[in-house]
């Protein structure tokens, strides 16, 4: 069945949205995954998981075609992939492998290639009935310390990033295709996802990430890492000053280096050739300009799919610190919360092996009227927690944004 395109100007390609539907966004495209034709949660070996659902899509669909069934009859679903011809999975890998979350894979039952709505869609206008920050300021600085004084231990720990999390009980529910649309809209060029995290189909997990961990083109590796932060200002002047105070500062530089040096060497085993830019680059949001490295690379075996790229990288020191063993144990010690799937990875494979996976942030975890939001920022020598806990809360922003409460 071929992917139906829309070209919306305004919510009409999100406004088919359904409770159990998924998205997946990138480049200014996007995948709206309808329903589930088939979905695991497994703990181990996902990409082999991941494979196995593939396979059985693949069969399903030769087996459609080949008796012509009905897309609209309950037992004869056509799986449709991203070029009308593949089938594609689409997932969500927590944080933490080992920990309570379970990493969320799916074949959606249709699936159609969308755009960008050109018209932002007005707030949905719910109000906050209560709020609360998990740590809150005092907590979370006092967390930065203590990062602090284990990086002065020189322990071996290089970057440890430390997050908190912002719990909202709104009104009503999300509005899912107004707010997704929002963030796609004011993020055009990052990767807008939504995905269900369990059987009842209105606990999401969403959000607007600028960092691509991966993308997979045939035996093509992109990367693009993110580190490295400062808030924008509405003056162009001053923007434009707070950004090359960026580029020259010698904190964020180092934040930056140290997740460049992990990923090359993630990636250098498995490449034949691999261009790192000597300098990082800015990339900028609405809200936030970022340090970025663009890194591209050949694959030696063609055979590498991007799910197990995105498992391999998964996590970097964007999210995680250096080295990744011990930055898991500090976080674990000094992070009063588990993430689940915030700082993990959402994206898409199909049965090529091509795909893309984002880092999985600017984020919030909605169920009902509850929403969670987390925001994180990297610690290293010359951290200042006061500004540190700024930057989470600009980090914030974004999903906020979305929802008119910023």
């Amino acid at each position: 069945m071929p992917v139906r395109t829309s070209t919306a100007s305004d919510t009409g390609a999100l406004a088919g949205f359904q409770p159990g539907d998924s998205l997946f966004t990138a480049q200014g495209q996007g995948f709206h995954g309808q329903g589930c034709l088939l979905q695991a949660t497994p703990r181990e070996d996902v990409g082999a998981c991941a494979a196995r659902l593939l396979a059985q899509a693949a069969e399903l669909r030769a087996e459609a075609d080949a008796t012509n069934t009905d897309t609209s009859t309950p037992g004869g679903p056509r799986p449709s992939g991203a070029d009308g011809a593949r089938p594609l999975l689409l997932g969500l890998l927590p944080y933490d492998p080992a920990g309570p979350a379970p990493a969320q894979l799916r074949v959606p039952r249709s699936l159609r290639r969308i755009h960008t709505p050109s018209g932002l869609p007005p707030a949905p206008g719910t109000a906050i009935l209560q709020r609360r920050e998990y740590p809150d300021q005092t907590g979370y600085e006092r967390s930065v310390y203590a990062a602090l004084e284990r990086l002065h231990r020189n322990d071996g720990l290089r970057k440890l990033v430390l997050s908190r999390t912002l719990e909202l009980e709104l009104e009503r529910p999300l509005d899912l295709p107004e707010v997704l649309a929002r963030l796609w809209q004011a993020s055009p060029h990052g990767h807008t996802y939504a995905l269900p995290v369990c059987a009842h189909s209105q606990d999401y997990f969403l959000g607007a990430s600028p960092e691509l961990l991966v993308r997979r083109e045939g035996r093509r590796v992109r990367v693009h890492p993110l580190a490295g932060t400062a808030a924008r200002h509405p003056d162009a002047a001053e923007d434009a000053r707070i950004a090359q105070a960026l580029l020259g500062s010698p904190k964020d530089r180092l934040e930056h280096t140290v997740v460049v040096e992990a990923i090359e060497a993630a990636l250098r085993p498995l490449c034949r050739t691999l261009d790192i830019p000597a300098q990082p680059g800015l990339t900028s949001t609405a809200r936030l300009w970022h340090l970025g490295t663009l890194i591209e690379g050949e694959l030696s075996d063609p055979a590498i799919s991007a799910l197990d790229l995105a498992i391999t990288l998964h996590p970097t020191p964007a999210v995680c610190g250096l080295p990744t063993a011990d930055a898991r144990r500090a976080i674990a010690a000094l992070e009063p919360f588990e993430r689940g799937y915030f700082a993990g990875a959402v994206g898409w494979c199909d049965t090529a092996g091509d795909g893309a996976w984002a880092v999985a942030i600017r984020c919030a975890h909605a169920s009902g009227r509850r929403l969670t939001l987390s925001a994180g920022a990297g610690i290293v020598p010359g951290s200042v927690p006061t500004l540190e806990y700024q930057e989470t809360g600009n980090k914030l922003r974004t999903v906020l944004d979305a929802l008119g409460l910023a």
